[in-house]
């Protein structure tokens, strides 16, 4: 059975490097029910678990114009299919999921809107340049 490398960014904890089979079922285990995307950058997706707002999942780290909640992987990409995430990868997006980068923010988040279905109805347009006011 082929492994792949991935990165798994969990809430309130630092990304971790983990082996799983080469199988979808192995992402969902990790991530949750459904699972919805990111690309990142070419070949280097996020995915993550998208009813994790609907269902009430922590809130975890501040993406683009959004908050995600719950875990989420970071992978490879390669012909549409999930692959090892390459070792410059991994370090660059240890350091962009570090959990100091994101606390502030969420942090406030907890306090202030308090769960994350609350979210779905927010414009969070620019919420990563708030976050980096907030610290």
């Amino acid at each position: 059975m082929n492994k792949i490398k991935i990165l798994v960014i969990e809430p309130k904890k630092e990304p971790v490097v983990k082996f799983i089979a080469d199988e979808e079922k192995d992402i969902l285990e990790i991530i949750g029910q459904e699972i919805g995307y990111i690309e990142l950058e070419e070949n280097v997706d996020l995915i993550y678990n998208d009813n994790a707002k609907i269902d009430n999942l922590d809130f975890n780290r501040v993406i683009k114009d959004d908050i995600i909640c719950g875990t989420f992987v970071i992978a490879g990409n390669k012909n549409d299919d999930w692959c090892s995430l390459e070792d410059s990868k991994i370090q660059k997006y240890k350091k962009i999921f570090a959990l100091k980068n994101d606390t502030g923010i969420i942090e406030f988040f907890r306090d202030v809107v308090k769960e994350s279905s609350k979210l779905l109805d927010l414009n969070l347009k620019n919420v990563e340049r708030w976050r980096k006011n907030i610290k």
